[in-house]
């Protein structure tokens, strides 16, 4: 893998799990009373709501290890 394919996929998995965070927040926590119901409601919205958190995670914490152990 090249140097620049490597910080892309790192960047990538940064966006990625960035954005999941926020959709989580805004949409299943409603974070800014953006949206007032998301549509769906007991186990189905708590399944959907870790779902999100647990992609923000792995892509955030994939993404740091990424550029941490880029090649020299």
């Amino acid at each position: 893998m090249s140097t620049s394919t490597g910080a892309s996929n790192s960047q990538l998995f940064i966006a990625i799990g960035g954005l999941a965070l926020v959709l989580q927040s805004v949409v299943f926590e409603s974070t800014f009373g953006i949206v007032e119901s998301p549509g769906v409601s007991g186990v189905l919205r708590d399944v959907l709501s870790g779902g999100l958190l647990l992609v923000a995670t792995v892509c955030l914490l994939g993404g740091v290890y990424l550029i941490s152990h880029k090649p020299r």
